[in-house]
């Protein structure tokens, strides 16, 4: 394992010395001729794009249904990126990440494409090709938002081309944290995806290339489930440290990234989206599930620590109500007038303290106090010795 994934790191280190030569290359147009060559930059237009959904790294959110849509061919990249700016004027997190893929758009179209996408041609129909992406989903986005956003026409997206076999999971994950690092649900989402490729022969209901394919939710979800894909609740010898070697990671944090994808799947996009940290949402994962919306929410707007979600999750335990009986009240205010007593130091300040009490009071009620005093002063001696 260790050599193969030297050989996937020394095929991704030409691949990317080859975009680096780029610069001297001018971007040429896709040609049927050509599509079978690898290596070279091809200026593709979005709609000859295929993006790959079990990619690592989710981008369309799942909110009004545009994930959904888009994979299931009824929307468009001009339809899906207009919904999409709709939908980030009433939800803050879709705005924060729009915002983010609007800046690299300008940046694209401002500085040209420094780093192309990489993707291989495929044959869709009998003479019509398209280019299925392995990596450069974000840039995809970036242009069609930055397009939408300006009622521009469409945009072409600089891809290398790699052959087919070229595309793997293993190589999506190297490209896309040498891009920008994926976050804890890109990892979780990783991980799942590099133990279902270990396991290899999955169930029908999990076939990616069937003609009603799982959605990349059920489909990553699937490996928390052992005993239904392989018989047994433990994973295969040797898996853990195959998929490490390719994360960099121990198994505890894989385990730990692994368990996020209990969150139900819009919680998984939020969480993506606000960019949470594992450490964060392992602690939210411990309050109610009744609670899990709002406070990823919160974290993601206010960007809030794993400790102060811990501070969050402790309500203070209401103490329980003592009879307020004339015995309690006296000796509560006893203590107050013991505290401050100790201030008074001299024997006029006594004189005053016994003419405030006595002020419009009765002689007898003056007495019956007095008296109440001297049978507690006793009892306070008896309980002192």
């Amino acid at each position: 394992m260790a050599k193969e994934t030297l050989d996937k790191k020394a095929a991704l280190s030409q691949a990317r010395k080859a975009a680096t030569a780029r610069a001297s290359q001018q971007p040429k147009k896709a040609t049927t001729a050509g599509r079978r060559s690898a290596g070279r930059i091809t200026s593709v237009p979005l709609s000859q794009i295929v993006l790959d959904r079990y990619q690592p790294r989710p981008i369309l959110p799942v909110q009004g249904d545009l994930r959904a849509n888009f994979f299931a061919g009824k929307a468009d990249w001009q339809k899906t990126a207009n919904q999409w700016l709709e939908l980030a004027k009433s939800d803050s997190g879709i705005a924060k990440q729009v915002s983010g893929l609007l800046e690299m758009g300008k940046s694209i179209s401002d500085l040209n494409q420094i780093e192309p996408a990489t993707g291989a041609w495929i044959e869709k129909a009998p003479g019509e090709y398209k280019l299925l992406l392995s990596t450069g989903e974000r840039r995809f986005w970036s242009l069609a938002l930055t397009a939408a956003d300006n009622h521009r026409g469409e945009p072409q997206l600089e891809v290398q081309e790699i052959q087919l076999e070229e595309i793997s999971l293993a190589r999506q994950i190297v490209e896309n944290e040498s891009a920008k690092p994926l976050s804890a649900i890109g990892k979780a989402r990783a991980i799942a995806g590099l133990v279902l490729e270990h396991i290899g022969d999955l169930p029908p209901e999990l076939d990616r290339s069937s003609p009603n394919p799982p959605s990349d939710y059920d489909y990553y979800r699937s490996a928390l489930d052992m005993e239904t894909l392989i018989g047994s609740k433990y994973m295969p010898r040797g898996m853990w440290e195959e998929i490490g070697e390719i994360m960099g990671m121990e198994r505890k944090y894989m385990v730990y990234h692994l368990n996020l994808l209990k969150l139900p799947e819009d919680l998984l996009h939020m969480a993506d989206q606000y960019e949470l940290s594992e450490g964060v949402l392992r602690e939210i994962m411990t309050l109610p599930e009744s609670k899990w919306a709002k406070t990823i929410a919160l974290a993601g707007k206010d960007g809030l620590s794993a400790p102060e979600i811990k501070r969050l999750g402790k309500s203070p335990v209401k103490k329980k109500a003592k009879s307020d009986s004339p015995a309690t009240k006296a000796a509560s205010r006893l203590k107050a007038f013991w505290k401050i007593s100790r201030e008074i130091s001299t024997a006029k300040d006594m004189e005053e303290v016994a003419t405030e009490f006595a002020a419009g009071l009765e002689k007898k009620e003056i007495l019956a106090g007095a008296e109440a005093l001297e049978k507690l002063a006793q009892k306070l001696r008896l309980r002192a010795q």
